[in-house]
């Protein structure tokens, strides 16, 4: 079995190898990727020698090209936002160009951090949109924690944030308490999921339905086919009011 999991390895990353396509540009090198951006554009990185054992990472601004392409303006809100989620993973903003400096030594690594964050900014803009459907028995579980609290509620309903608005499956509107918003969340690549709700919670929590209705957030994800982080789960607590696995309702009801 060790040296079927050891050919299946090495067959793999030969044939990555091959599909990645190679440049050379002076003193820099252009890396583009098997990996693609919504528009069906592959993810190219230019990596420069600095010298003393450091270099640079750059998308050469193809990342946020392609949000602008989609129709969004780089307000300096949105610039903003781009920031903050870039910065998770070292990057900054130049000139609309994501950028990483680091050593020779760490390049590897730098440059697979720089995918994901890529990767994730082009699917918050261009892709998730369609999101995956929530699995309708842990929201019929919330609705059934807001009933035995008397709380009225709306189903599928947006958000407005300071930029755009954002759908969610539970919206319990100000009357007398905070105003709340529920989402259950699922999906593949839950990592994924979790940088894409730091986006949106940020959003909302610039918006004037959250500063109005004194309102609160509350992210439910669900554990029962998914396998949720550390990391990931800490993303969502650091920018929801709340967030609890689906196996953990009753800290809802105790939040409530």
């Amino acid at each position: 079995m060790t040296m079927l999991i050891d050919s299946v390895l090495d067959t793999y990353l030969r044939a990555y190898r091959d599909l990645i396509a190679v440049e050379r540009v002076d003193s820099s090198v252009v890396l583009s990727f098997p990996l693609h951006l919504a528009a069906g554009h592959r993810i190219e990185l230019t990596i420069t020698d600095l010298g003393g054992n450091r270099c640079t990472i750059s998308d050469s601004a193809r990342t946020l090209g392609e949000v602008q392409a989609a129709g969004y303006s780089l307000t300096s809100h949105m610039k903003q936002r781009l920031e903050r989620v870039a910065g998770l993973s070292d990057i900054g903003i130049v000139n609309n160009h994501l950028v990483l400096e680091c050593t020779h030594d760490e390049v590897g690594n730098s440059i697979q951090q720089f995918l994901e964050i890529s990767k994730t900014i082009g699917d918050v803009y261009l892709v998730h949109k369609q999101r995956e459907k929530p699995d309708d028995e842990v929201i019929l579980l919330v609705q059934t924690i807001l009933n035995s609290m008397g709380r009225v509620y709306r189903t599928d309903e947006k958000i407005a944030g300071e930029i755009e608005s954002h759908p969610f499956d539970i919206v319990v509107p100000p009357n007398g308490h905070p105003g709340l918003a529920v989402s259950v969340l699922s999906g593949q690549n839950t990592h994924n999921v979790a940088q894409i709700w730091y986006f949106k919670c940020d959003d909302i929590k610039k918006g004037q339905w959250y500063r109005r209705s004194n309102g609160r957030l509350a992210l439910i994800y669900d554990v029962r086919n998914q396998i949720w982080s550390d990391t990931s789960k800490a993303i969502l607590a650091s920018r929801a009011d709340l967030a609890v696995p689906s196996d953990s309702l009753d800290e809802l009801r105790e939040f409530l």
